[in-house]
């Protein structure tokens, strides 16, 4: 599922060390790295897609003034992830206000499975979810180089129309050569945007995909993420992490369970 390596990542890119600084009003983060990971999704029909396959990812940071632009960690299958598009309205050493534009949730249904070459009965009959993009704010507070406690609220503007409101708190510590990076998230999700894409119409039923009329929804996410320098330009990074929903969606007939899992491993070049 989308964002469940970029929650696991989000923190990471804060909480390391600053950006490059290119002229007195732009800086800069660029990282390419080789990796494979492996997902339990909460819908089983995109398990396979990318497990266990090596891919390019792609993690930035670019920053002119009060405009930004930001890549909030790594996602299997995309060499990009969706990156956060955002202008700082406040900010000094302690606290960051922003506005954000961004992508909450991604799109599935039988043609976006097939353009993936996902060919599956469970797809059959329903209707494509697509992307939606989120306007809202951004709160966060860093009061070391080794916390951050950040706050969201975004609203659809593309699809469900929809809310997302979110608190993360990550903590980095070092151990020998490792920088290690604890972080936790609870994001609350509006009953419009669970409905829209775990819901199932009348026209979707089919014999074991009953109606469902879904109400709003939480989602509790944890993670561990381990990162080793290999040389001055080189790191590996590793981790493990989880997401654990409400009853709003493990009840839906396109979901299993509550439960989402990640594991992934990569080389990563610094430029």
């Amino acid at each position: 599922m989308k964002k469940l390596l970029s929650s696991l990542l989000i923190g990471c890119l804060s909480l390391a060390a600053p950006a490059y600084a290119a002229p007195a009003d732009f800086s800069w983060q660029l990282g390419l790295g080789l990796g494979i990971n492996h997902s339990y999704n909460l819908i089983p029909e995109f398990d396979d897609e990318q497990n266990k396959k090596p891919q390019l990812q792609l993690l930035f940071a670019l920053e002119y003034k009060n405009l930004f632009m930001e890549t909030p960690g790594l996602r299997a299958g995309r060499l990009v992830d969706d990156a956060t598009l955002g202008y700082r309205l406040q900010r000094n050493d302690l606290h960051e206000f922003s506005l954000v534009l961004a992508s909450n949730h991604e799109a599935f249904g039988p043609t976006v499975g097939a353009a993936e070459g996902i060919r599956t009965r469970a797809l059959e009959g329903l209707n494509d979810r697509e992307d939606d993009l989120l306007l809202g704010f951004r709160y966060q507070y860093q009061a070391t180089d080794k916390q951050l406690l950040s706050l969201n609220w975004g609203r659809d503007l593309r699809t469900h129309q929809g809310s997302v409101a979110s608190a993360f708190y990550g903590v980095r510590f070092e151990k020998s050569n490792w920088d290690i990076y604890l972080n936790s998230e609870l994001k609350w999700y509006s009953a419009s945007l669970v409905d829209y894409y775990y819901g199932v119409t009348p026209a979707e039923s089919r014999a074991g995909r009953p109606v469902y009329r879904a109400d709003q929804g939480w989602r509790w996410h944890s993670g561990v993420v381990g990162v080793y320098p290999l040389s001055t330009r080189w790191i590996f990074e590793t981790g493990v992490g989880g997401n654990w929903y409400s009853n709003s969606f493990s009840r839906s007939p396109l979901t299993r369970g509550n439960k989402e899992l990640v594991s992934f491993g990569l080389v990563r070049y610094l430029f």
